[in-house]
């Protein structure tokens, strides 16, 4: 598990209105990632929003209970979980739970969340999700460590000292700081926050630090011709997200091509994503570099055709380069 890695990265939604349709969805992105691991990729992310009629994963944390079993040497990470939503306590029972079961692979990825429907519903508020995110940290590392809360201490105990990492995923200044100040890695998305990132951790008298880079990438030998047949699917998630409010007042997309001409998504080719990369895996210390995997209502095989392209092609030359 030690050195670079690269990451699948899955929300679980699934668009399909029969009934069974989502237990197949599902058992299929299991059976995806255990073969994704066979070649070669080194971690699974899984994302959580809540109240998603599309069945966007809500509870990450069973899923990857489903993943540990599912793989061997795979990081295991949320990214992220909504952090003020969840009881310390109860999320540390089941991040121990995972941890144990995939021995020591978790990396508990923790996040403010944005939507105030993810918040509400629990008796949250935007305005208080800060303190909620501050405190439940505080709880949520005590309890992963094995320590006394309150005359209890959790179970089952941590499989390392420390417990499993809890890393944060960030978007805003202060969030990056916070990141910097209390995580064992940053989950980052933007790749131009890395280094706002490692000078945060310098002002403090620190490393560099850790960082897992996403991508929002199509790799493809001929990336148009994989576009033309993911673009629906991309538009679908892009979409979403902007009704989610992610991109603030933005009016959502009506022609895949403005996804690509905003720069929501780049079109590459084995070498050239190999050679950014590395670029961007020289600028810090990046440890694992994920990207999405399959895009909602997508067959699972097309998928599977851009993965093992960039099994084949992209990580081999990207670790001969910078090793790992």
């Amino acid at each position: 598990m030690d050195g670079l890695t690269f990451g699948v990265y899955y929300d679980f939604r699934c668009i399909e209105n029969e009934p069974r349709a989502l237990a197949r969805r599902w058992k299929a992105i299991i059976e995806q990632t255990r073969w994704a691991e066979q070649l070669g990729f080194g971690s699974v992310w899984v994302s959580e929003h809540h109240f998603v009629d599309d069945g966007y994963a809500s509870s990450t944390l069973t899923l990857l209970g489903a993943l540990a079993v599912a793989t061997e040497y795979m990081w295991l990470g949320t990214n992220v979980l909504v952090l003020p939503v969840h009881h310390p306590l109860r999320l540390a029972e089941e991040a121990l739970t995972v941890d144990a079961l995939s021995d020591g692979r978790l990396r508990l990825g923790l996040g403010l969340g944005y939507r105030a429907a993810d918040l509400e519903p629990f008796g949250v508020s935007l305005r208080q999700r800060r303190r909620r995110f501050e405190e439940g940290l505080d709880v949520l590392r005590r309890a992963c460590r094995g320590e006394s809360i309150d005359g209890v201490k959790v179970s089952p105990k941590p499989v390392r000292d420390g417990g499993p990492e809890l890393w944060i995923g960030a978007l805003s200044e202060p969030a990056i700081e916070r990141a910097a100040r209390r995580a064992d890695g940053f989950v980052c998305v933007l790749p131009e926050q890395v280094a706002p990132y490692v000078a945060a951790r310098h002002r403090l008298g620190l490393d560099d630090g850790r960082v897992a880079l996403g991508n929002q990438w199509i790799v493809a030998e001929d990336p148009e011709r994989a576009w033309a047949s993911a673009a629906a699917g991309v538009m679908y998630q892009v979409n979403a997200y902007i009704d989610f409010g992610m991109f603030g007042p933005l009016p959502r997309l009506t022609d895949p091509r403005q996804v690509l001409d905003m720069g929501m998504y780049r079109l590459m080719d084995g070498p050239a994503a190999a050679r950014e990369l590395v670029r961007q895996i020289g600028t810090g210390p990046v440890i694992d570099c994920f990207s999405w995997t399959l895009f909602p209502g997508e067959p699972m095989d097309q998928a599977a055709q851009r993965l093992e392209y960039f099994a084949n092609v992209v990580i081999p030359a990207v670790r001969h380069q910078v090793g790992g």
